[in-house]
């Protein structure tokens, strides 16, 4: 395997792509990726994520701006390039009436990998990804899970430095999901990788950063600690013990704070959401002194919600909202 220096591994400039003319699909986009970077890329449909992955693995041109890999500049040309990547697009497709064995084969001979590699690397990447059973089997008949295991397994035959999955967990059942889940962890211990998921949970789970994509703006680009920092906490569950009277009258008491718009209780587990324009520090102080009067216990707090999607709704939400108010002032 080409050995990964102290540089970056991607790199985009001003990367900005316009379709037609007219269309901009990309703008001003601006990333750098070190050696290790597991990145989660986020956005809605038409946001602009697969334009991004294209123009990193040099299948179109930008209309302006660049990409580095490993500090050199992609274009359309750049077969060398290519080889350090290990690539997954959306729903993989293979040829009918192949084998994973005489798949895997065909792509090892366009890398021009010799028998003496080929045939050791190919046996070790079906064992790796549980295909050992079927691998004399076509593929026409191949459930989800196992197209994106051999998927997996294209993309790792020239033992790549940068992988790059569009929706990897796509289409699968909760046990291939898991399972395509526990091979990114796995992998990112000593590989750079790049994941569009349309799935938050499994950003949140895999990744170490995001980068947030908005018609074609990026607009968050960092670490995931750092974007799920900026979430709006404001729904909260609270579990109780204590007298029921007692509950019933810290309830009372909570609903008529300002600070709350829902206040609910199910059995002995409450729940709070917080007004917009609320500190949440203030207002859940206000809650244990409260529970603190009628004697009531808090056995346990937390945030609800996934932290990941929230942020990035959040975000975008956020980004939306400037951008109608730079539209209306440009139209006065």
């Amino acid at each position: 395997m080409a050995e990964i220096s102290s540089d970056l591994v991607v790199e985009t400039n001003q990367l900005t792509k316009i379709y037609q003319n007219r269309q901009i699909a990309l703008n001003d986009v601006n990333l750098k990726l070190e050696p290790g970077c597991v990145l989660g890329l986020l956005g809605h449909n038409g946001a602009g994520k697969t334009t991004l992955l294209r123009l990193i693995l040099g299948l179109h041109r930008p209309t302006a701006g660049w990409v580095k890999l490993f500090g050199e500049t992609m274009t359309p040309n750049s077969a060398d390039l290519r080889c350090r990547i290990g690539y997954i697009p959306t729903n993989p497709q293979f040829p009918k009436g192949m084998t994973p064995i005489t798949y895997l084969d065909y792509i090892a001979r366009l890398f021009g990998l010799p028998a003496e590699v080929r045939k050791p690397r190919l046996a070790s990447l079906i064992r790796a990804v549980d295909l050992l059973g079927a691998s004399g089997d076509t593929v026409d008949n191949f459930s989800n899970g196992m197209i994106a295991r051999l998927a997996v397994a294209t993309s790792l035959i020239n033992e790549p430095d940068l992988l790059i999955w569009d929706e990897p967990t796509l289409g699968l059942d909760p046990e291939a999901r898991r399972s395509m889940l526990e091979l990114i962890k796995t992998l990112a211990r000593d590989k750079t990788l790049i994941i569009a998921s349309h799935n938050l949970g499994d950003i949140d789970e895999v990744c170490n950063h995001a980068a947030v994509l908005s018609h074609g703006h990026l607009i968050y680009f960092g670490s995931l600690q750092d974007l799920k920092g900026r979430m709006k906490r404001n729904h909260y569950e609270v579990d109780l013990e204590g007298d029921q009277k007692a509950i019933t009258k810290a309830m009372t008491a909570l609903k008529s704070m300002a600070e709350f718009k829902l206040v609910n209780l199910r059995q002995r587990r409450l729940e709070l959401r917080l007004t917009d324009d609320a500190n949440n520090t203030t207002a859940l102080a206000n809650v244990f002194m409260t529970l603190a009067d009628s004697k009531v216990a808090v056995i346990s707090i937390r945030s609800v919600g996934m932290q990941t999607e929230q942020a990035f709704l959040d975000l975008v939400e956020e980004e939306e909202s400037r951008g109608f108010a730079r539209a209306y002032k440009a139209a006065a």
